[in-house]
């Protein structure tokens, strides 16, 4: 997912050296800063916002002013975090920061309207887990064995000395548990497993965390499921599995666009199922969201579309009818999995030899 070309889960058992320093000269810029922005990917998840307002809480235990922006409200499964009431979804054109820090963004295309202008941003401060050719910014932390960026938050914050209190680990937990699935995915690793550890130990209450997060689910989302399941198709091959979202399924529950979120990951759960596909109709176009179970990479198939895409993910739109788009996508995504191999015929010598294994009388 993260681009490392290592086995997920199986090589972050240890803090990189290089991110270890990244993650000091990170802490050294915002001791200076006074005023900070914090701010993630439009349409943030669980990643964004724990990571966001982990940050924003100890930063202001420290004395410092920051303002938390993101231009679409924070799903309600994470915007209940401390802090979460306070994030802007604008910001003026006059307010100047000393440091902006950027989380989780994958690409700069994706921070919103708002985002400062190089005079009043001062230090850019990219930190992210995702691979990205040119990383923006004037100071960098990029780790591509993070599980989630709430790993990297954690190690500015002791790279500051700075005790992690309960409503910051809430946050951090937040991003962890979100990352990794609830601890479920590839990325899982025995560092992610040891800061939970560590965050459980300051006072995070694991269970309250999971029922906040994945357990109180609006009863739209789960009409919305509903509907969308209905519609589910899976290649004759049985390793391409497809869901569509209509405008009118939205309208008629009364559903909104976080309630989208996740549901893609049930179609990857089908026994078989390599690519998950979840088609949203909207008014410009069809919105296309892929989820990979790590065996082949969706990167490929979603360049051939236009689009950006991670090894086990991608989300972009086409400007196509849903029909249209469902076409397409099937089309590009079934040609990029490998061409399945028939079974190996069975010998007549080894069918003799297994016949007579089964009639071998019992000892």
């Amino acid at each position: 997912m993260h681009g490392t070309g290592a086995p997920l889960g199986r090589h972050t058992h240890e803090v990189p050296p290089e991110a270890r320093d990244a993650a000091k000269h990170v802490a050294a810029v915002l001791e200076q800063a006074q005023r900070v922005l914090i701010l993630g990917h439009a349409g943030a998840d669980g990643d964004v916002c724990g990571s966001s307002l982990g940050l924003a809480l100890a930063l202001r235990e420290r004395g410092k002013h920051v303002d938390v922006y993101n231009e679409q409200p924070y799903p309600d499964a994470f915007a209940w975090l401390p802090g979460g009431d306070v994030v802007l979804a604008t910001l003026a054109d006059d307010d100047r920061w000393d440091a902006t820090v950027v989380v989780d963004a994958a690409r700069p295309d994706r921070l919103g309207a708002h985002f400062p202008g190089a005079a009043r941003r001062g230090t850019w401060i990219w930190i992210d887990h995702h691979r990205i050719a040119d990383v923006p910014g004037d100071v960098a932390y990029v780790d591509l064995t993070a599980a989630a960026v709430g790993e990297q938050i954690a190690e500015i914050l002791d790279a500051m000395a700075h005790p992690i209190s309960v409503p910051v680990a809430q946050c951090l937990y937040a991003s962890l548990l979100a990352d990794t699935g609830g601890f479920r995915y590839g990325n899982t690793s025995a560092r992610a497993f040891r800061l939970a550890a560590r965050l459980i130990e300051v006072g995070v209450d694991a269970w309250q965390m999971t029922e906040r997060i994945y357990e109180s689910q609006d009863e739209a989302r789960m009409r919305l499921l509903g509907k969308a399941l209905s519609s589910l198709w899976v290649s004759p091959c049985g390793r391409l599995g497809v869901v569509a979202i209509t405008r009118d399924d939205i309208d008629a529950i009364g559903a909104r666009d976080e309630h989208v979120q996740g549901i893609v990951n049930h179609v990857r759960g089908i026994k078989g199922v390599e690519l998950a596909v979840l088609l949203r109709e909207g008014g410009d176009g069809t919105k296309v969201i892929v989820r990979s179970r790590g065996n082949f990479p969706v990167a490929p198939a979603a360049q051939q579309l236009g689009a950006y895409g991670h090894k086990n993910a991608a989300t972009f739109r086409l400007e196509k009818s849903l029909d249209d788009a469902r076409a397409i996508v099937v089309d590009t995504f079934l040609a990029s999995l490998p061409r399945l191999e028939p079974p190996a015929p069975k010998t007549a010598k080894k069918e003799r030899a297994k016949s007579k294994r089964h009639l071998r009388p019992a000892e």
